[in-house]
């Protein structure tokens, strides 16, 4: 399924956070092109709010994050946001880190449009999917500023890219560009920088175009097994397995494909 950008409409949001529909994909755009779209701890959490109305909403399938120009996908948190703090022993606002901890049911696609250091590499990581432009570079500096890529970074890099690559970004703080993003996994596709936010909207169309359950699950259980030995995988493995063969979905499934059309899908 291809989606047209120009399809789009505005669904809700302004100012420094833009969110607009392509059918079933919600697309969350970062609109703060003259700060690199650094996060503040408001637009955290107008982010934040945004969200998880869309993880609720059923006519959603599969959401978008991107940033606003060709500069920056995010530079992380507002350092002089963090730099403003009256009582420098007391902890800054961790913005990024409070934003992507938790995941979310709605597979999550990165439209990474320009640079992703700090907590923009992060908020990348908490995607599902990166689609990355050929201009985009990575990079975690927070070691030059004295402070932790606590964010995902630490947690979540070592098991994408492995622990050796993970500590090349982490310790030295230097970037890596898109082609050697690609090559360790970090990203799934790069693509021409115009074509960067049209990739990943059809990409999230391809997945909304299948039975939402069984994403979902599939998402769900990818991510925990992951962290799981191996019996205690394969035992969610199975009881999601059982779960979805249950559903209706999983009954209009084959049915559609043995009289040649395309499913109906009801979610349920």
């Amino acid at each position: 399924m291809t989606a047209s950008l120009t399809d789009g409409g505005p669904v809700a949001g302004g100012g420094e956070l833009l969110v607009t529909g392509h059918g079933p994909v919600r697309v969350l755009t970062l609109n703060r092109p003259r700060s690199m779209n650094a996060i503040t701890t408001g637009l955290a959490r107008r982010f934040k709010r945004a969200l998880a109305a869309a993880d609720a909403d059923p006519a959603v399938r599969a959401i978008v994050i991107t940033g606003s120009g060709e500069r920056a996908f995010c530079a992380g948190g507002d350092l002089h946001e963090l730099a403003g703090r009256a009582d420098p022993s007391v902890p800054g606002p961790r913005v990024v880190s409070e934003l992507v901890r938790d995941r979310i049911a709605t597979p999550v696609i990165a439209a990474v449009n320009g640079l992703a250091y700090g907590g923009g590499l992060e908020l990348a990581l908490a995607c599902d999917l990166v689609v990355s432009g050929e201009h985009a570079r990575f990079a975690l500096p927070e070691v030059k500023r004295g402070v932790l890529a606590s964010g995902g970074g630490l947690v979540r890099l070592p098991g994408i890219v492995g622990t050796r690559r993970a500590l090349q970004l982490l310790l030295t703080g230097e970037p890596i560009d898109a082609a050697t993003a690609l090559e360790w996994g970090l990203v799934n596709q790069v693509v021409r920088p115009a074509e960067t936010l049209t990739t990943a909207v059809e990409l999230g169309s391809s997945i909304a175009a299948n039975a939402p359950l069984a994403v979902r699950a599939s998402k769900a259980v990818a991510h925990v097994s992951a962290r799981l030995p191996e019996p205690e995988a394969w035992a969610l493995n199975d009881t999601s397995h059982d779960e979805i063969a249950k559903s209706h979905d999983a009954l209009e499934g084959p049915r559609a494909f043995s009289e040649k059309r395309p499913p109906r899908w009801s979610g349920r």
